[in-house]
């Protein structure tokens, strides 16, 4: 309406202007009373004129396209009953029962008068009908608008003048969104070159095709609606024309009124839960990364995805399918040891992860994040749930072909942040720690001394003079390896990816499908991975009763390596790996604990070559993965009675898949194995080998995950009140049951070429042989080995909605999981969640409507119960027994014995969550601001963990229910159109959360946990937030560099054991309270740029500069911990350097450090805890659609070209140089190109 307003000319006509409510097909608000062509005025002569020929020409092509309408249109059926009802009236009862709108002149709406009515389950065709044909009035249905007209009228006439009106021919087209999808019911307009009148009108069908009949091949056509922005193009006597048209940035908040919970599909208006969707346009375009978790962070308020600073432990690792993918939270952390996460769900099926999803393929993401949203899932809802839906082939779509590629480029990691020690300040180091007489020479018989060592211990030794000693270490000094470990153990990272797919369908049948294939190439020279993705979806309506989508998707996961060395600039910063001929280096003191002498030695008894060439190692070894996944989803829906249906969703999950690893005797690692268990000979022959010395170490593996999905569900849904009310009814029961298998097998002396391997004497070898070269030799290997784990849920639920007046809704859940994760006692096997809520559409009350800027005003209130279980294996029904393998694997005497290894409990209950939730939904200034506001506060109580147990059960602990715990925030969602023009638009988005953690109490706490050094590590504590931040209050160093801290009596000590747990103090969390993103996109013709911004406000980190301080400089080197922070060089060493630094002193002497000192006064003390608040630009994407024109030369629908960067630190609060969401080493930025093509 407001695009039609738009065209008049507010200045020449005002009183036209605001005169006018006229409805565009498409553009009606969901809930708001029928839109009637109502104009007043002294205009109203001539506009009446004008606007009845408008609506009569679109009548007439309305008329005609809906001979084409679907039985299942024609056949919905109304009730309708009453006495002097007016024709209006009549409409809008319709169109609360049916959704239709309606397009009729007021004039038209005074001349039908009244009219008495009582139909009851009639058609619309017959009550229409029966309103309209003593009227003298006709009707055509076009997509979900009525139009009604004079019989006498001709269905289709110009505005032009007749001598103007000669149609020269047809002109036809097809409109299509940005994706490719069709675009139906925009309406499709042509005005004249010269003025603003328009000549012609007509609506898009589901194909998005439209018709023109006598349109001035010269004119210039206008589309709009409410999905895409506004096309105003010439025809330029072209009789077939392709549109591509933008989406419109506000397209969720616009149209996007039902959620789907994977249970069911809702109207925005009846869901009185917290939910949220992010812009499905911004995830697909977020092409650096596959994780979808990853995809999502900042578009939604409320979930965290952990920061790349959390190592390992910011990712979850899904070994069935061979990847990992980011964690994530949904309103903080309301469990101490089970899983944090949120449950996954696709196409209403849970999911151990979103791994099996390819991105393109994804069509609707919902967050469920308070009881009543995400209660009907039950046990495993407490963390909220993220469902995703998946792409379907469109009714009566002819075949669409897409592609979609890109390549992400992350180059080689940056060895430059967080710099260690150079060559040069290395050396420096080396020569200041070294202390011959805390570490005498003698003592390095079974030690590593690297060449620094031996340069420093061969002048102190007298062996070589002071000159040729600081000649020999200048020469390691001017030595850089960097450039080699650069070249030659990383090169740059890339993935590519390739989609393509296709859809189409009619009335019966649709379908969607696509194949994919993704390939990575790590920074690690010799990795490979790849991926094939197959994804079919089936719709099949079988008669006006029966419909079944049924979706099939498989994917095969390749994964290769070489023998895995990780080296990093952590390593001796002198030490080269090839000579300047290209030939390979020995660095033979990183076999084991061996000095050269030593290694020589059991290399001359054993016969075996101790001789260690890393590079030579890569060719070594090599492993390879084969992972398959298979999931089919069904769904069958079934008309029973009158509004009552049945539904059934039926999921089958496979996921079997195989590793392999091969190392071979010639690597280090089995020559030392072959070494330490050979007896050399007593009288200089042959030693004795009980490893084999040919072949190698094969290990096989296998895994296997089975898990099926069954529910059923009757589904009531009826109209009451003449439709003024809905009534919505579901009972359903659930069961579902994942396996999972994983096993090894090892055999020695494996030939590959021949498949042969060696038979091994296990039982001497597990009980070890005396006299070996080492003395003393045991076998360590296993193999075989087999684990399977099991769970199950069964359920049964309730889920019911009614809504009043369109304005008030309350509805409610209950469902009880029964669950094999708990105790024997039945009673604490079953789990009763439950939610109720409500929702007010204040907006449309009567009050509201001289509030003319507001749009959309509601706001909601629920309750709910939810609650956690148990992983597999995490709990028992009864007490698991282990063999007892005793330390020097020598039989017991009384034979076989065993130990208890896991006790059970059999009152263990489910964690209990109850989730108090008030929101907020608004629309203002004509859709230009929007938004949610959430407050929520949630209790979990019977938390499950570990907790003491009687000493006189024989074991130390038990899992148990242990304490309590609260989560309150606030969430913020607003998105604003700050521009709109023809040409040029700009809009802006913001996601704000604010989460408060807190656990209240740790009942059944062991009393090693109130001592100070528990409270500086532990990851939780009664009284804080989870992931608490403790410090000792650090008082400086001492005038030997030993660091001292403030005792909570205000005293200062740097006793190494004084502190207690008065002496500790809170310093924040490591989980930023404060988190959201920001997201601006501009858009000028076909270019368009958006900028995602996330930020991370509140949280704290430590930044602990030095972690050497006592012992041997690269007394145990390896290639990851070798070398420190270029920090160690501004250390105290000299008495008053207390007043410029605060890096404590380095005391060679281990014993004399541990016992005048605590070193975690400094590293854990509060100086050395900084703030983790960053903002910084996630990605940035520049794009371009070609224009239509070029299009239509090149015959196809659309062809995006974009380009994206990612990760550019904005600000950061520390003023270290510290990226907090950055792990050290890992590449900066990510740069990507990629195409979209649309046939």
């Amino acid at each position: 309406m407001d695009q039609l307003r738009s065209k008049i000319n507010y200045r020449k006509n005002p009183k036209l202007y605001k005169s006018m409510n006229l409805l565009v097909p498409g553009h009606a608000l969901p809930g708001r009373k029928p839109m009637l062509l109502l104009i007043d005025g002294p205009e109203k002569a001539r506009c009446v004129k004008q606007i009845i020929r408008i609506m009569k020409l679109t009548a007439f092509f309305m008329f005609v396209f809906s001979l084409h309408l679907s039985a299942r249109t024609l056949a919905q059926r109304v009730t309708v009953s009453g006495k002097d009802l007016s024709l209006k009236q009549v409409c809008e009862i319709i169109k609360k029962q049916t959704g239709y709108e309606f397009m009729i002149d007021n004039a038209l709406v005074e001349k039908a008068g009244r009219m008495n009515l009582n139909v009851k389950e009639t058609s619309i065709t017959e009550v229409l009908d029966q309103c309209l044909t003593p009227k003298g009035l006709a009707y055509t249905i076009k997509k979900n608008v009525i139009i009604i007209y004079k019989k006498t009228a001709a269905p289709a006439l110009s505005l032009l003048p007749p001598e103007a009106a000669t149609p020269p021919g047809d002109i036809r087209g097809r409109l299509t969104d940005a994706s490719g999808r069709p675009v139906s019911g925009a309406l499709v307009r042509v005005r004249s070159k010269t003025g603003s009148i328009i000549s012609r009108a007509t609506v898009t069908n589901d194909n998005g095709e439209f018709v023109l009949p006598g349109a001035d091949p010269n004119a210039i056509l206008l589309i709009s609606a409410v999905n895409i922005e506004p096309v105003e193009m010439e025809i330029s006597g072209q009789n077939f024309i392709t549109v591509v048209a933008r989406n419109k940035v506000a397209v969720l908040n616009e149209i996007a009124i039902q959620v789907n919970t994977g249970y069911q599909v809702l109207n925005k208006e009846r869901a009185s839960g917290a939910f949220e969707k992010p812009d499905m346009q911004i995830v697909r375009a977020r092409v650096s990364t596959m994780d979808i978790v990853a995809r999502l962070e900042g578009q939604v308020a409320g979930l965290q995805v952990a920061p790349g600073n959390s190592g390992m432990s910011a990712y979850s690792i899904n070994y069935n399918n061979a990847v990992s993918t980011r964690k994530s939270l949904v309103r903080g952390v309301s469990t101490v040891s089970l899983s944090s996460e949120p449950l996954y769900v696709v196409n209403g099926i849970p999911v151990s992860d979103f791994s099996s999803v390819n991105p393109d393929d994804i069509e609707d993401i919902t967050v469920l994040k308070d009881a009543a949203a995400a209660a009907i899932w039950g046990s495993r809802a407490a963390n909220g749930v993220i469902v995703i839906t998946t792409r379907s082939g469109s009714k009566n779509q002819r075949l669409t072909v897409s592609y979609n590629g890109f390549i992400n480029y992350s180059g080689k990691p940056d060895f430059n942040y967080q710099r260690t020690m150079n060559s040069r300040e290395y050396i420096q180091a080396a020569r200041e720690v070294f202390d011959p007489e805390t570490n005498p020479w003698p003592a390095m018989t079974y030690s590593v001394v690297a060449p620094h060592d031996q340069v420093l211990y061969d002048e102190y030794r007298g062996i070589i003079s002071k000159e040729e000693a600081n000649r020999r270490l200048d020469s390691l000094a001017s030595i850089d390896n960097l450039g080699q470990i650069k070249d030659l153990w990383f090169r740059p990272a890339f993935t590519t990816n390739h989609t393509i797919s296709a859809s189409g369908g009619n009335d019966v049948y649709s379908f969607y499908g696509s194949l994919a294939y993704t390939g990575e190439q790590s920074n690690i020279p010799g990795e490979k991975n790849q991926s094939y993705k197959l994804n079919f979806r089936q719709d099949i309506n079988a008669g006006n009763k029966v419909k079944v989508s049924v979706s099939t998707s498989l994917i095969n996961r390749v994964n290769s390596g070489k023998n895995a060395i990780t080296i990093s600039n952590d390593f001796i910063p002198y030490q080269l790996f090839k000579d300047a001929s290209g030939k390979s280096l020995p660095v033979n003191y990183l076999v084991d604990r061996y000095n050269d002498s030593l290694r020589l030695d059991y290399q001359n008894r054993s016969l075996i070559n101790l001789d260690y060439y890393p590079l030579d190692e890569l060719n070594l070894a090599h492993s390879s993965r084969n992972n398959l996944h298979m999931n089919v989803t069904a769904n069958v829906t079934v008309k029973l009675l009158k509004g009552l249906s049945f539904m059934g969703t039926y999921g089958y999950v496979k996921a079997p898949g195989t590793t392999k690893n091969y190392t071979d005797n010639k690597a280090l690692a089995l020559r030392k194995t072959i070494v330490d268990l050979t007896v050399p000979s007593a009288t200089g022959g042959l030693p004795t080998y009980y490893y084999p010395t040919t072949g190698g170490a094969y290990m096989t593996g296998t895994n296997d995950q089975r898990n099926y999905t069954i529910r059923n569900q009757l589904v009531f849904e009826t109209n009451l009140r003449h439709g003024r009310d809905h009534l919505s009814v579901q009972a359903g029961q659930a069961a579902d049951e994942t396996y999972g298998m994983r096993t090894s097998n090892m055999v020695e002396g494996y030939n590959e070429a021949l498949g042969t391997y060696a038979t091994l004497d296990i039982i001497n070898m597990r009980n070890g042989i005396p006299g070996t070269v080492p003395g003393y030799g045991y076998y360590w290997g296993n193999p075989y080995s087999l684990m399977e784990t099991y769970s199950r849920f069964n359920s049964y639920s309730v889920i019911a909605n009614y809504t009043i007046d369109h304005k008030y809704s309350i509805d409610g859940s209950w469902r009880r999981d029964h669950s094999n994760m708990f105790g024997s006692d039945v009673s604490t096997q079953n789990k009763p969640v439950w939610s109720v809520g409500t929702k007010w559409q204040i907006s449309r009350e009567n009050f509201m409507k001289a509030v003319k800027w507001v749009d959309d005003l509601g706001i909601r209130a629920t309750y709910g119960i939810t609650g956690n279980s148990p992983y597999a294996a995490g709990s028992y029904q009864y007490d698991v027994l282990r063999a007892i393998v005793p330390s020097d694997r020598t039989p017991l005497a009384a034979g076989d014995a065993y130990t208890v290894s896991q006790v059970a409990n059999n009152k263990l209950v489910w964690e209990n969550s109850a989730t108090i939730n008030l929101g907020l939904d608004f629309s203002i200034l004509n859709r230009r601001l929007s938004g949610g506001i959430n407050y929520y506060h949630k209790v979990t109580t019977d938390l499950i963990g570990t907790s003491p147990s009687n000493p006189l059960t024989g074991v130390s602990t038990v899992t148990g229910n242990i304490g309590k715990m609260v989560n309150k925030g606030i969430e913020v969602s607003l998105t604003s159109q700050n521009i709109r023009t023809k040409d040029f638009n700009w809009s802006t988005s913001l996601t704000l959360a604010y989460n408060k953690n807190k656990l209240v109490s740790y009942t059944k706490a062991a009393a090693f946990m109130n001592t100070a050094s528990f409270r500086i590590s532990g990851s939780y504590a009664a009284g804080y937030s989870m992931s608490p931040v403790f410090a000792y209050r650090y008082a400086g160093l001492d005038d030997m560099g030993d660091p001292q801290i403030e005792l909570a009596d205000k005293t200062v000590s740097k006793n190494p054991s004084v502190a207690t747990i008065d002496d500790v103090y809170y310093m924040g969390t490591s989980r930023a309270p404060y988190s959201g993103g920001l997201t601006n996109t501009l858009s000028y013709k076909g270019i368009s740029m958006t900028i995602n911004t996330v930020y991370s406000l509140g949280g704290v980190m430590r930044n602990v500069l030095n972690s050497f301080y006592t012992g041997r400089l690269a007394s145990n080197p390896s290639f990851t911990n070798s070398n420190y922070s270029v920090y160690f060089t501004k250390r105290w060493k000299h008495p008053g350097d207390e007043a410029t630094t605060d890096i404590p002193s380095f005391v060679a002497n281990e014993g004399v450090s541990y016992s005048r000192r605590n070193i975690d006064y400094y590293t854990k003390g509060d100086v050395t805890v900084i703030s983790a608040s960053f903002l910084k630009i996630r990605d940035i994407t520049l794009g371009y659609d070609l224009p239509s024109v070029l299009l239509r030369r090149l015959q196809i629908q659309s062809l995006r070209i974009y380009g994206q960067a990612t990760n550019f630190l904005l600000w950061a609060k520390n003023n270290k140089g510290i990226d907090p969401d950055r792990s050290t080493g890992l590449p900066a930025h990510n740069y990507s190109l990629g195409i979209n093509l649309t046939f």
